[in-house]
């Protein structure tokens, strides 16, 4: 396959996915996480607004964007082995599982990164760590639980009237 044959993917590809996780995990630093927690702390960085309270999302709501959640695992496992290559992550055995966290280096590497996504992404990311740092996995998973069906609900009336209309 030449060069020119390749697909660029860049939207919610390991390098996006994985510098937003490695954003998330060194606001959590020296704290690490589990896999579960991570793909809930993306999704949330991504549509905070989906929270109370939460600042505007960083991309739009779409709609049944809930469903993303449950299609990020493979991406995001992506990314963190993208950037665990890099020493930026790194990955822990612990008897509970697996957990992963940012490395001494990740803090100094974000702050050579000069855009205005990584700028609202890593204030989205404070912001979810003072609101959700000191939760457990289990509470997090509750809050997905209790709200997946309403995230990206918001757009079925409305497409049902468009259809309506086009009558």
């Amino acid at each position: 396959m030449s060069r020119t044959d390749q697909k660029l993917i860049l939207f919610n590809s390991p390098v996006e996915v994985g510098l937003r996780t490695l954003v998330l995990l060194t606001d959590a630093f020296p704290d690490a996480c589990t896999l579960d927690r991570l793909v809930i702390l993306d999704y949330f960085v991504i549509h905070s607004d989906d929270l109370p309270e939460g600042p505007q999302g960083l991309h739009p709501q779409t709609p049944h964007r809930s469903g993303e959640i449950l299609v990020r695992r493979n991406a995001l496992q992506a990314g963190l082995m993208l950037f665990y290559s890099r020493g930026l992550i790194e990955i822990q055995y612990r008897d509970s599982g697996v957990r992963y966290a940012a490395t001494e280096t990740s803090s100094s590497f974000l702050d050579t990164l000069d855009a205005e996504y990584v700028s609202d992404l890593r204030d989205r990311s404070a912001w979810l760590h003072a609101t959700f740092g000191d939760k457990p996995d289990a509470e997090l998973q509750s809050v997905v639980h209790s709200n997946i069906g309403i995230w990206g609900a918001e757009f079925k009336m409305e497409s049902v009237l468009h259809l309506e209309d086009s009558e």
